[in-house]
């Protein structure tokens, strides 16, 4: 099934902590992990801390409907106790529920799908009466909009899977209920003591991050704008907004962005989209995310390969259509470190000769994948095709959009380079003999720091072994 979704257009797996033990992380990572070997071709994994969520306990299963239906009016017990919920009476994980819930506030389940009130309390239980009904199941979160919860943005859990990730080498980590920019900066010194490089994404779901997102995108590699959640805290009808701002700061940050959450809902029982789900996925695409996300579609649902087939098939038809407009150039990424200003100028310059040359494709010797993310902002109307010898370079930069990562050894010299990606993209059917292509690259290759020079080359021809532009030998990238 893993290989399956790879092959219909899946660049990165999620392995989401909310759920399950880390063993069975293990497993699903070694499947994840056979898979892409198979596939031959980098597959990223993002690791999802759980954050200080709250969850509804484990609830027992009535007639089939794999949990507890209930209605409007019903009334819902919440108990300090740990049960196994059934009956109209269910416990969360969140040990101070009941102190911080007072009667009046608003409790709602799985992203606002159950709605309830809080009608009475003890020290022992909230009574609530339902407004919209649904099934309970297991494990599914707890929104408090009128409520104040305090606690930290990382729990000891998620510590756990952080320190898991780390000795299972992940990709990505991202942060749950990020609040400012001391959350990133804190679980990054953890990473940084331990050696690791794992990139951080800050997911955005609450209120109080978007009045500190300067700071929070300033201290994260990218960010996700978890909207089921981010829904349930906001104005429903502020989110579209939130997440045009969100992708155009991004973009200008030079940083990848995720949109997450409903992308496919329907998918998860039903075998085609709704037109309005297809929509979504268009739009935030038309806005300039990098990637868009799946959740339960391929997680519990029933069609997982036919979603990512939907979805595969909608990016393509949208991008073909603003490939063909190049109605708007994206906003210019201001990354703030000179070396990486020097690449989003070379980028643009690169743009230019695609646009006035018909270039086939663009080929970037990236090390790091740093150049290549810089590169993808620029929204180039054909693939980029990421050379690194890095396997985590290679595996980090799946996410970006447009870029294609491929493993190639350093080679000698320029016109090993230029014979090597020549043969390359011939073989990977990137391009066919005849093709001109761009190849963007420095004096010492597979060194991060010596980004000087741009190469014309026409797909089955001998290089001549000029280059076309060569720039400062002291840049680095």
């Amino acid at each position: 099934m893993l290989l399956s979704l790879f092959q219909a257009g899946v660049d990165v797996c999620r392995l989401n902590f909310s759920h399950g033990d880390l063993d069975w992380h293990l497993q699903l990572l070694r499947f994840i992990r056979e898979a892409a070997a198979r596939w031959d071709q980098p597959i990223a994994l993002l690791g999802d801390l759980g954050g200080p969520k709250i969850r509804l306990a484990k609830i027992a299963d009535a007639e089939g409907s794999g949990g507890m239906p209930i209605h409007v009016g019903d009334e819902l017990i919440i108990q300090r106790a740990a049960i196994v919920g059934q009956a109209g009476r269910v416990s969360s994980i969140y040990a101070n529920l009941i102190e911080d819930v007072q009667v009046g506030h608003r409790i709602l389940i799985e992203d606002g799908l159950l709605r309830f009130i809080c009608t009475e309390k003890n020290y022992n239980e909230l009574r609530c009466n339902c407004t919209i009904g649904g099934v309970l199941k297991s494990s599914k979160g707890i929104n408090l909009p009128d409520t104040t919860v305090n606690v930290p943005c990382i729990t000891d859990r998620d510590w756990e899977c952080v320190d898991w990730a780390m000795e299972n080498d992940l990709d990505y980590l991202a942060l749950s209920f990020v609040r400012s920019a001391d959350d990133m900066h804190l679980l990054r010194e953890h990473l940084r003591n331990r050696v690791s490089d794992i990139h951080l994404i800050a997911k955005i779901e609450k209120a109080e991050a978007l009045d500190q997102i300067d700071g929070i995108v300033e201290a994260s590699d990218g960010l996700m704008i978890a909207r089921g959640d981010l829904g349930v805290e906001i104005d429903v009808a502020r989110v579209p907004i939130i997440q045009k701002d969100l992708i155009r700061r991004c973009q200008v940050a030079g940083k990848p962005v995720i949109v997450a959450t409903q992308m496919l809902q329907s998918m998860i029982e039903q075998a085609s989209p709704t037109r309005a789900e297809v929509s979504d996925v268009a739009n935030a695409i038309f806005d300039g995310t990098d990637a868009v996300m799946l959740s339960g579609e391929t997680s519990v649902g029933k069609f997982p390969v036919g979603a990512v087939h939907t979805m595969e098939h909608v990016a393509e038809v949208t991008e073909e259509y603003l490939i063909g407009s190049r109605s708007a150039r994206p906003a210019v990424p201001r990354a703030t470190a000179a070396t990486l200003r020097f690449s989003a100028a070379i980028a643009r310059g690169v743009l230019q000769i695609v646009d006035d040359l018909k270039i086939k494709l663009v080929v970037i010797w990236s090390q790091t994948g740093a150049t290549a993310r810089i590169f993808s902002k620029s929204r180039f109307p054909v693939p980029l095709i990421a050379l690194s010898s890095d396997h985590r370079a290679l595996r980090r930069m799946a996410l970006h959009f447009g870029v294609i990562p491929q493993e190639m050894a350093p080679p000698q010299d320029m016109g090993a380079l230029v014979e090597s990606v020549d043969r390359l993209v011939g073989q990977r059917r990137f391009a066919t003999a005849g093709d001109r292509i761009v190849i963007v690259t420095g004096a010492a290759m597979g060194a991060p720091g010596t980004l000087n020079g741009i190469v014309m080359h026409t797909i089955g021809e001998q290089w001549s072994g000029e280059v076309e532009a060569e720039l400062p030998n002291e840049t680095t990238v």
